[in-house]
């Protein structure tokens, strides 16, 4: 005789809905010539895609973007050669065409979405901030409650909402990074640098040394260092989309 306990489990599964489990995200990106930096976009689109969030990509302009050519892995003398999910991003001509035909900032409305990711590079510096449009849309999903989040140069566009920001903690590409850009790209590269006008903004800007590694989050806000921080950057976005993260503590 069979025990109860040998008895063949019974799994029940719940199929949800797509209204159920696919969450819409809004990717904000520049329309500058000077050009977003690629896994700033690619390694969340993957982390949040890969978890089933739906993703629209609009920029100022709308239409074709374009990256940072240092960030693309397949230039010569590139500062990311071994991003993998760049590369597999490029790869999909289906992606890359997405690229190419962005939203528009006037025709966003942010009710179709869940929350907001806003890419870095420097052209996010010379288009999101200030910017009218940019301000409506984060205005909009601040009052909301929704998840607001940017990275690197794209923290920028927090200064666009002064009053909803002050106090609050918050992370971006440093003074001393965009020193060190200046290099590469020359003085007074951009008309505005992200930590002084977060800091303006009445943000308590954190950051580490500079390309180190930074995530911070206050409340509904979470914001990334660099493009060294995209990867986390991204979990911790989708955790707090979700209310809930997989880790558990010690």
């Amino acid at each position: 005789m069979k025990r109860p306990t040998d008895r063949p489990a019974v799994v029940l599964f719940h199929f949800l809905s797509d209204e159920e489990s696919r969450l819409k995200i809004l990717f904000i990106i520049t329309s500058s010539p000077m050009g977003t930096w690629l896994p700033e976009v690619t390694r969340p689109y993957w982390h949040l895609a890969e978890r089933g969030s739906e993703i629209d990509f609009a920029s100022p302009a709308g239409g074709k973007i374009v990256w940072d050519r240092m960030s693309d892995p397949y230039t010569p003398g590139s500062f990311e050669p071994d991003c993998l999910v760049s590369k597999g991003f490029l790869s999909d001509p289906a992606l890359v065409a997405r690229l190419g035909a962005t939203i528009a900032l006037e025709q966003i409305r942010v009710a179709d979405y869940d929350a907001v990711h806003v890419a870095g590079g420097t052209g996010a510096a010379v288009d999101l901030y200030p910017n009218a449009e940019m301000a409506r849309i984060l205005e909009q999903f601040w009052s909301a409650g929704k998840v607001v989040g940017t990275i690197c140069h794209g923290s920028i566009a927090l200064g666009n909402i002064a009053t909803r920001v002050a106090g609050r903690r918050a992370t971006g590409f440093t003074l001393a990074e965009d020193v060190q850009a200046e290099a590469l790209y020359g003085p007074n590269f951009i008309p505005h640098y992200p930590q002084p006008v977060m800091e303006e903004a009445g943000i308590r800007f954190v950051h580490v040394q500079p390309q180190g590694l930074r995530v911070v989050i206050d409340g509904q806000l979470v914001t990334g260092q660099n493009q060294q921080s995209a990867s986390e950057y991204a979990l911790q976005f989708n955790h707090l989309l979700l209310g809930s993260s997989p880790v558990l503590g010690a």
